[in-house]
């Protein structure tokens, strides 16, 4: 059995932002429209959401992109100031790229991981693998080059590769094989919704997560909480959690037995049974269940 606490949507700010000139803070101005530009308050909401995120006890944590507001190398520190005062602890943590995290540089992420966030390369670099009892976690990158104008995402496709021989592994399909990566893998309504805003060419992965029942997804990029079923008759397997930087109920608690991964607590959550004893949770976090 094994507990995963997610939240996503950090959009961290660096603390000198306001010193920005030209073309950067013209993006900044636009990536934040409707939303205060705010550093302290945008740190304040990271540590509170890692606060509640840990107090579930988690065996391990996922974030699911976005993590900054355009991916400058002045956010990612603060992130990974962030994440090393919450006491968050990096084998134990899978952190993912979103769509505003490549917006100052497409590599940024990788840069970060290589520098700032260097405690959590291992687990955190696109394909790899954390295994736990009940579940193994497997970073996805839908990072892709793009106008700060657009926000959609893709996996590529060494990434389904490697998903599909994860997927018929079969010492890993004893576990709930738990996808965490920052766009949905549905479609939009509307066509243009998709290319603007969505996943490019969703269909593969979507049907690699129709034939493997023990597939999951944990996600970001749409700000509200929501289970998908993706076959008729089957349980959920794709969830999203809201953004931290808009709401105070930002975590999402899952527990992974019997191949299958299930909402413990949080918004859109429903209560189930565990065959241990609960871990302590905080009562905004019960109260939401």
């Amino acid at each position: 059995m094994t507990r995963i606490a997610h939240i996503s949507d950090l959009h961290l700010v660096e603390r000198a932002h306001a010193t920005r000139r030209g073309l950067s803070d013209v993006r900044l101005r636009y990536l934040s429209f409707g939303r205060s530009i705010d550093f302290a308050a945008r740190v304040a909401r990271a540590r509170e959401a890692l606060r509640l995120a840990l107090a579930a006890r988690p065996d391990h944590l996922c974030i699911t992109g976005d993590l900054t507001e355009d991916g400058t190398p002045a956010q990612f520190a603060v992130l990974a100031e962030v994440l090393h005062d919450a006491g968050v602890s990096p084998e134990r943590t899978t952190l993912v790229p979103g769509n505003h995290d490549g917006y100052d540089d497409p590599r940024a992420f990788e840069t970060a991981l290589a520098g700032p966030l260097a405690p959590f390369r291992a687990t955190s670099t696109p394909g790899s693998v954390v295994v736990h009892d009940g579940a193994a976690v497997v970073a996805v990158s839908t990072l892709i080059p793009q106008p700060f104008a657009r926000s959609a995402g893709a996996v590529d496709r060494a990434q389904l590769t490697h998903l599909a021989v994860l997927a018929g592994d079969s010492w890993l399909r004893t576990r709930a094989l738990v996808v965490a990566q920052h766009h949905p893998p549905m479609r939009h309504l509307a066509p243009g919704l998709q290319w603007l805003d969505g996943l490019e060419r969703p269909e593969p992965l979507r049907g690699l997560i129709e034939r493997q029942a023990h597939l999951h997804v944990l996600h970001g990029h749409t700000h509200a909480a929501a289970d998908r079923a993706v076959r008729r008759g089957r349980d959920a397997q794709v969830f999203c959690v809201p953004a931290v930087v808009d709401t105070d109920e930002p975590v999402r608690v899952y527990e992974a037995t019997e191949q299958r991964l299930r909402p413990l607590c949080g918004p859109a959550a429903r209560p189930v049974q565990s065959r241990e004893r609960r871990r302590p949770t905080l009562p905004s976090l019960a109260a939401s269940a």
